[in-house]
């Protein structure tokens, strides 16, 4: 029984201690959003980015209630990734991975932009930038292939372990702190209050440019190490007192605290001449020259020029620590992936020093091509930043149904009112999915949505779950269509986030990708037998749940439409109710699987074990 599930943890090392995984959240979240952010953040809401910062603390806060009480029941690495197997099988579990993955493959390369943004910035001689409307990227191939030397050195530095990641990240998270404090404070000595009201007032825009800004403004990007300390589970010490301290103090407080006083220190010491914008034009600080090294301009504008080489050395080194622990991330969930029986056993090989180096290897081969398609911050930190949430979503559903499922299982941390905290999170977790914009979703639906044919051409062939022939058929017949319809509908990595001239009509665009992915899950289910039934009715509902996103996305005020259908925030009154519904749907869905009987079996006889040979050293 252990054999089925659980073996494979036993190779890895508990190394990691409170203050590692405290360090762990913070460097995960003090990278380059704290360098990029503020002005992303300022550029859409203005001086109102100070509530936006407030409100993505309070909507985590909510979300991580969940997660807390999982990850000290259930510590495991690559733990989100695992969970939605226990409960709703393989289908989700394979649909909520591959979203994750996305994410994780992503990440690296988005510190690794931040990067060479700041010192190309400084030093345009290196040519590692380049201008595309409007907006710098990286160049081909000086920028791109820098980009890929960094990564190589991400993969170096994490095929060590974790103990030494831990422990160098320590000392890296106390230089990410002070620095910050640092340059806070040095913007204060420029504070103009005029511009908090400059432009059209403390919000310019409104109230939707306060929730756009969620996403679209690095702010759930920032947030982003909440639960990610449950991905290093299976290598903490004490998980199930050290997890929860984490979320809270080094997921929530320590990021509230920094981002709150660099965004106030920021928008007082906006020097609208300097930057060469008109006096209260946020927007324009998009494209002004700032916008490649926007503290850096300000604190030098501020006339602490001295500053300049300290800030710089940090851009370098905050985003490189967070990538280096992003990479780490992004191998322990392809590792669990393998654990669950999605991918090949052999990403399940460990090295030496406790490190899943084939799956280590694979993540950072993979993550190169994510230069290609967004080479700039600015562009990708949305799409990012909802495939990061995509998997929020599943800790509501999945504490909900272990409580009915599981209920012996030991809580050390339990969460009161549960089904109400469980839905809370679920619904902050798509309305923070919601307000990336259709852009934004169209683009990484478009890829998540490639799960599909994978899990049928593969994951479910590989378990016996479906015939080879029609699922292999099923699924190239996704791809050809999926690719056609994604290409017709002509969104898809626009550099001006407007859709391609002479492309489809929007009800023609949705109806196409709604015919193409249910004729492809009903020959699934049909072609497969019981089990693979049941497991594809464990998670249809996460599809039907990103389609009508979407659709309510291209109606919102947040879609291209200059006079939306759903306007007035009847928009996130129809996402509220749509979460409200497909949780509940959720929670139907899920029950007792065979990882979760696996996964008892092996608690119930390390119970035996401990009262009888005394505490158990697992």
């Amino acid at each position: 029984m252990r054999e089925a599930y659980e073996a494979s943890d036993a190779q890895l090392k508990k190394q990691i201690g409170l203050f590692g995984l405290i360090a762990l959240a913070v460097s995960v979240q003090i990278g380059s959003g704290w360098l990029l952010a503020t002005l992303a953040a300022a550029s859409i809401a203005g001086p109102a980015s100070i509530i936006t910062w407030v409100l993505g603390a309070v909507f985590f806060g909510v979300i991580g209630a969940a997660w807390m009480e999982l990850g000290t029941m259930l510590p495991r690495s690559g733990a989100g990734v695992r969970y939605p197997r226990l409960t709703h099988g393989a289908f989700l579990s394979w649909f909520n991975g591959w979203g994750y993955l996305i994410a994780a493959l992503a990440l690296p390369v988005i510190e690794v932009q931040a990067i060479l943004t700041y010192v190309g910035g400084n030093w345009p001689e290196l040519g590692l930038l380049t201008e595309s409307d409007g907006t710098m990227i990286l160049s081909w191939p000086r920028g791109i292939v820098a980009g890929f030397g960094l990564l190589i050195v991400f993969f170096i530095l994490n095929s060590f372990g974790a103990k030494v990641l831990s422990e160098s990240n320590k000392y890296i998270t106390i230089w990410k702190l002070v620095i910050p404090l640092v340059a806070a404070t040095l913007m204060f000595f420029a504070f103009s209050s005029a511009n908090f009201t400059i432009g059209g007032g403390f919000a310019p825009q409104g109230a939707g440019a306060i929730l756009g800004a969620l996403a679209s403004g690095g702010i759930v990007f920032a947030y982003s190490g909440l639960r990610q300390i449950l991905d290093f589970g299976g290598e903490a010490i004490n998980p199930q007192r050290n997890i929860p301290i984490a979320i809270v103090v080094g997921g929530l407080l320590i990021p509230l605290v920094i981002y709150i006083l660099l965004q106030i220190g920021f928008v007082g010491a906006v020097n609208w001449d300097a930057a060469n914008v008109a006096s209260g034009d946020w927007h324009a600080l998009l494209g002004s020259h700032w916008a490649s090294a926007p503290l850096l301009n300000a604190v030098t504008a501020a006339g602490f020029a001295w500053f300049s080489v300290v800030l710089l050395s940090d851009a370098a080194l905050s985003p490189m620590a967070t990538g280096w622990v992003w990479l780490g991330i992004g191998a322990r969930s392809t590792y669990s992936m393998s654990v669950n029986g999605e991918l090949p056993k052999a990403l399940q090989r460990i090295n030496r020093f406790g490190t899943p180096i084939v799956a280590l290897a694979i993540c950072t081969a993979l993550g190169m091509f994510f230069f290609f398609p967004a080479p700039s911050w600015y562009s990708f930190v949305g799409q990012v930043s909802i495939a990061l949430t995509l998997s929020y979503l599943m800790g509501g559903p999945v504490l909900v149904v272990l409580r009915r499922t599981a209920p012996e299982l030991p809580r050390p941390f339990r969460l009161k009112a549960a089904t109400f905290w469980a839905l809370a999170g679920y619904v902050a977790s798509l309305l923070l999915i919601y307000f990336a914009g259709w852009v934004s979703l169209i683009n990484l639906f478009t890829v998540v949505f490639f799960a599909l044919p994978l899990y049928g051409g593969y994951a479910s062939v590989r378990s016996g779950w479906s015939r080879p022939l029609p699922s292999w058929l099923l699924s190239a017949g996704f791809t050809v269509a999926w690719i056609w319809v994604a290409a017709a509908g002509g969104w898809l990595f626009t550099r001006n986030q407007e859709q391609a001239p002479g492309s489809w009509s929007f009800p023609i665009y949705f109806s196409a990708m709604v015919i193409v992915a249910g004729l492809f899950l009903g020959g699934l289910y049909l072609s497969s037998n019981t089990k693979g039934r049941g497991h594809i009715r464990g998670g249809l509902w996460i599809v039907v749940t990103f389609l009508t996103t979407l659709l309510i996305a291209y109606y919102g005020q947040f879609g291209p439409l200059g006079e939306p259908a759903l306007g007035n925030q009847t928009d996130i009154l129809t996402m509220a109710a749509l979460a409200v519904g497909t949780f509940f749907w959720s929670v139907w869905a899920g029950g007792p699987t065979e990882e979760l009987a696996s996964l008892l079996a092996a608690e119930k006889l390390e119970n035996i074990q401990c009262t009888s040979h005394g505490p158990s050293t697992r």
